[in-house]
């Protein structure tokens, strides 16, 4: 069986930036599964794998565009501190916001003593990616996998370690622009009854 749409397939792969530098993998973690067709991971990913089989190995080299986009300096802000109240503002910190562009994750990149800047941008945003991928398994998927757009594992849904399963914004395959991470383009992969819920790189939904 060849990946095609409304299958599930199992990868194990090695993330890396244009400069070499491994941003993830599935090693120690085990084959991250997706549905593919369903927007599980980024639109460059799934296009690259179209048509393998189990067995086969590729690199796939995304562009931005296909991937997380261009960075967007209209998605950084400046925030006077009293709008957090008396929460505690630190560098790193993350929520998500309701922004013109939809929910986003923002991250803090800078805080003085008057106000925090907010950035928007995806961390992998403006970046060409390159998976070393090699399938691992291939299955027609099942109905109520195909009715909950990803697929089902031991353990819940969308888990097996997956691309960037360590991230809070879902790994690095999702087709989610600010924080699907890996995987996703998904703001963050919220946790769903049942046990469904981000299972790192490939549940972006």
């Amino acid at each position: 069986m060849r990946v095609s749409k409304e299958t599930v397939v199992g990868i194990e792969y090695t993330l890396k930036d244009d400069k070499g530098n491994v941003l993830d993998t599935s090693a120690g973690h085990g084959p991250m599964e997706y549905l593919h067709g369903a927007s599980n991971i980024i639109p460059g990913l799934e296009q690259g794998l179209e048509g393998l089989s189990a067995g086969d190995t590729k690199v796939v080299v995304v562009q931005p565009a296909d991937a997380y986009g261009e960075y967007s300096d209209k998605l950084i802000q400046r925030v006077p501190l009293d709008r957090f109240g008396a929460n505690k503002v630190e560098v790193g910190m993350r929520f998500h916001a309701e922004t013109n562009l939809g929910m986003r994750v923002l991250v803090i990149r800078h805080v003085d003593a008057q106000e925090a800047v907010l950035d928007g941008n995806h961390e992998l945003a403006g970046k060409t990616l390159t998976f070393d991928v090699k399938v691992v398994s291939v299955r027609a998927a099942e109905l109520t996998e195909l009715a909950h757009g990803h697929p089902h594992q031991a353990g819940g849904c969308c888990g097996g370690g997956g691309c960037g399963s360590g991230e809070s914004e879902g790994g690095c395959c999702s087709s989610e622009g600010s924080g699907g991470g890996c995987c996703s383009e998904e703001p963050a992969a919220q946790q769903k009854q049942g046990g469904c819920g981000s299972g790192g790189c490939g549940c972006s939904h």
